[in-house]
């Protein structure tokens, strides 16, 4: 996947939330509807990420399947709503290598109160990039919506989407992350799956 397609589905996604009301969204189709070449080419980029996206789920879903522990971890992740970045820092047993360890990571759902999953931090990469691969829309969404409240509040829909849109360092190193996340998170769960 080439950084302009994967730019195009993060504008696409953050000047949704920018426009606040589902504007942008509607003016896309209208456009694409008229075949503006811009337009169309968003389009298609953003298809193009969500389905890369989807065959990962597919892959994660395939492991979720099993009765394993993996399978429990990834379910944890996959469905939460925030990263996996709470350490813990006592003595834990991992939920997957079963051993006593110091500095396990608790990936469980924040809301869940009772029986806490954790993982040894040698997982760690392994789960974050499975939380920002899986969840990609939610972590745009969610990076969007605290990028806005950094924003001048007396700024124009145009200043803003401008703004946005400025930010090629942003995109480059999202898109790298992305791209490596994603790659390891497939090479892993492909290797979890042939053994």
């Amino acid at each position: 996947m080439e950084l302009c397609e994967f730019r195009d589905y993060v504008n696409c996604k953050a000047l949704d939330v920018i426009s606040g009301d589902g504007s942008y969204r509607r003016y896309l189709y209208q456009c694409v509807e008229k075949q503006d070449e811009w337009a169309v080419r968003m389009h298609c980029n953003v298809a193009k990420v969500t389905a890369y996206v989807r065959d990962i789920h597919g892959l994660v879903d395939r492991v979720r399947s099993l009765q394993c522990p993996v399978a429990r971890v990834c379910t944890e992740v996959v469905t939460a709503m925030h990263a996996p970045v709470r350490v813990v820092p006592r003595l834990a047993v991992c939920a997957i290598t079963g051993l006593h360890t110091q500095g396990c990571i608790d990936v469980s759902r924040a809301t869940k109160t009772e029986n806490p999953v954790l993982v040894h931090p040698k997982f760690h990469y392994f789960f974050l990039m499975l939380y920002y691969v899986h969840r990609l829309e939610h972590v745009v969404r969610s990076f969007t919506k605290y990028w806005l409240e950094q924003q001048d509040p007396e700024a124009t829909m145009a200043q803003l989407t401008g703004a946005f849109g400025a930010q090629e360092q942003l995109f480059a190193d999202m898109h790298r992350a992305f791209m490596e996340g994603s790659r390891h998170v497939v090479d892993s769960l492909q290797h979890y799956l042939s053994t």
